[in-house]
């Protein structure tokens, strides 16, 4: 059986192919890439997640698709907008679908927008029982309608066939969770371009996801306002100079801006891990893993290590794929951060 995975992020489309060899619901099932590209998407096109300009996604999403070699027009689209609600509740047990249909009289009062205008989704994680009663905990994910439209109008737009809609944190979760994180704790950072997706997991299963309005563009923004030159340049000096100067070639009047943006998203995660330490007892973070564009800068690891006295590495997109016959390893050279969530939507099972 084979899938592909389509992230649409804010700098560029990306779609994996994925030939699974185990079953579906094995969560450590591993498969056979056999397809994968990336594509550029013009700026302004897609912002903070939502699509903005479905003609210029659609070109870039066909591109993909035909530079990928995909052998199906079935895929599974990844949503990850900062407008998404993501929540862990508790609700009483039902068969799932009785309590997916019950979710709008459920969850109501706790929504900004009303059922009726998002799309709701529940994900158990745990269940308990409160003298007769079952409850299950879980994830509950709302997404307006209109920000899941746009996705499925640009790719429908390009002849595709949406099969399900998931969310970006949990495609980064599944395509980076082997064996290894059995019967721990493990924070998930992945560091786009503007959105920073935190999942947080124990043994195998989210207990915790936030999608933080920041990345990695905030720090080019930063240094192209304080320089006073192009974004790509930006980006260059960013690269060169590194957080605490500690790039291949630091520029003179970068390290404030990279310093002082990149505090204030790690403080943010920190937040982040304080929260849910403190509503977990007893479950302590043990690991951080990190991906995405951004997590590539210089320095941050050590610092984010030191910000929240936890491990930190860099995880990988491949590690439940092996690349396929067509897809050369030289073209996914240095991709290993930045691609988890196509192979993860392509991991996930569908319905």
């Amino acid at each position: 059986m084979r899938r592909v995975g389509l992230d649409i992020g804010v700098t560029h489309v990306r779609a994996a192919e994925v030939e699974l060899s185990g079953k579906s619901a094995d969560p450590h099932a591993r498969g056979t890439l056999t397809g994968f590209a990336q594509v550029p998407i013009p700026a302004g096109a897609v912002v903070g997640g939502d699509v903005l300009d479905v003609p210029a996604v659609t070109s870039a999403v066909k591109k993909a698709m035909a530079a990928a070699g995909t052998t199906t027009k079935d895929v599974v689209v990844g949503v990850g907008s900062e407008s998404v609600i993501v929540r862990e509740i508790e609700l009483p047990e039902l068969p799932m679908d009785q309590l997916r249909s019950s979710l709008p009289f459920q969850v109501s009062e706790m929504l900004p927008m009303s059922p009726s205008e998002a799309l709701l989704d529940f994900y158990p994680t745990s269940h308990r029982v409160d003298g007769a009663v079952g409850l299950l905990r879980g994830i509950l994910v709302a997404a307006p309608k209109g920000v899941v439209s746009q996705r499925l109008l640009a790719v429908e737009g390009a002849g595709l066939r949406p099969r399900a809609v998931d969310l970006n944190a949990f495609a980064l979760v599944r395509a980076q969770t082997t064996s290894e994180f059995d019967g721990r704790v493990v924070a998930f950072v992945d560091i786009g371009a503007r959105t920073t997706s935190v999942a947080i997991i124990q043994d195998g299963e989210p207990r915790l996801v936030r999608t933080l309005a920041s990345g990695g563009h905030d720090t080019t923004d930063a240094i192209s306002s304080a320089l006073h030159v192009d974004a790509h340049k930006a980006e260059e000096i960013k690269v060169q100079t590194g957080l605490g100067n500690s790039g291949p070639q630091p520029v003179q009047g970068a390290e404030e801006p990279i310093t002082t943006t990149t505090r204030a998203l790690v403080e943010t995660i920190r937040n982040t891990f304080v929260y849910y330490t403190s509503n977990n007892p007893g479950g302590a973070i043990e690991l951080v893993v990190i991906s995405g564009g951004g997590a590539h800068l210089a320095g941050l690891g050590q610092y984010l290590a030191s910000a929240t006295r936890l491990p930190v590495r860099y995880g990988s997109a491949f590690a439940r794929v092996t690349p396929g016959k067509k897809v050369s390893a030289e073209s996914l050279r240095g991709l290993e951060a930045r691609v988890a969530v196509a192979i993860g939507l392509a991991l996930g099972e569908v319905a």
